[in-house]
């Protein structure tokens, strides 16, 4: 069964929204294989946003994009704004309050099954819990991921939703801070920075073309990476690039030239030199298996 755009307990109280709603949960459900998604996505809360629920049938997370507000869970009242996640089951009264001058843009998502309550708990992420997040932009674009697939549906589309889904808590719980945590604001740039390498590596020509993106320098960019990272942004964006170009010249017929030109390497010779540098072999000894050693363990970092 296809989803759908609307359910019964989605608010109407918004500007704006990207939501689904997958109608066959119930049958999903007893298939025990694993996270097994309700509803979820993203809603452009008005200002007058409020959501006042005793219980809500399924487990609940949901992750502010942008905006304040407020949320209550079982009682106990919490601000949040970018970066706060939160999270309630069926037995946890809910009370979820938009900022009028700054609204909410917030990801919800709602899901069931045998694998949720137990991942939850795992991870450490029960019922009544509110965190800050660092990696914001990380968990934003994991969970756009996740509407994408929802919507697209069909069984390899829901189990992609669920992987993201769960790849989101994960993260979530891997970079959680108390909910009162106060971001730095140059380590929130440097986030900004680094997603921006991640998402958008193959393209990039130069750290110079990055840091313009994200309106710094790419000296001050560099500075955030020292204080931050163990990589320098060049470091970062040349392992992308070439971890992406080993797999690629692994493929049938893949020809060196068009690989580098690919990843944004004008020269196939200079792409050559740097590939061996890194990988401990040149392009056309790695294509026939001839992989340097010690190549696992720079692409891992």
């Amino acid at each position: 069964m296809p989803a759908t755009e609307q359910a019964d307990y989605f608010s109407t109280q918004v500007l704006r929204t990207r939501r689904f709603y997958l109608p066959d949960w119930r049958r999903r459900q007893r298939e025990k294989l694993g996270l097994c998604l309700v509803g979820g996505g993203c809603e452009w809360c008005a200002p007058d946003f409020v959501v006042d629920r005793q219980s809500l049938p399924f487990h609940a997370f949901e992750f502010v994009g942008r905006g304040k507000g407020d949320v209550t869970l079982a009682g106990r009242k919490q601000e949040i704004g970018t970066g706060h996640a939160y999270f309630f089951d069926p037995g946890t009264p809910h009370v979820i309050r938009s900022g009028s001058e700054d609204p909410l843009v917030k990801y919800f998502f709602n899901f069931a099954g045998v694998r949720a309550a137990a991942l939850l708990e795992e991870l450490g992420l029960g019922p009544g819990t509110v965190i800050r997040v660092l990696d914001a932009g990380r968990v934003t674009a994991l969970l756009e991921e996740v509407i994408d697939h929802a919507l697209r549906g069909g069984r390899l589309g829901l189990r992609a939703a669920a992987a993201a889904l769960e790849h989101a808590l994960v993260l979530c719980a891997d970079s959680r801070q108390p909910a009162a945590t106060k971001l730095d604001p140059a380590y929130a740039t440097y986030l900004r920075c680094r997603g921006h390498l991640l998402r958008n590596y193959p393209v990039l020509g130069s750290i110079e073309e990055a840091a313009r993106h994200c309106h710094v320098s790419a000296a001050y960019m560099t500075r955030l990476f020292k204080r931050y990272d163990s990589e320098t942004p060049l470091s970062c964006l040349t392992r992308l690039k070439l971890s992406q170009a080993a797999i690629k010249l692994r493929q049938p017929d893949a020809q060196v030239k068009a690989v580098a030109w690919e990843l944004g390497y004008k020269s196939a010779a200079h792409f050559s030199r740097v590939f061996k540098e890194w990988s401990g072999a040149a392009p056309l000894h790695w294509q026939r298996g001839e992989g340097g050693a010690g190549f696992e363990e720079r692409a891992k970092r």
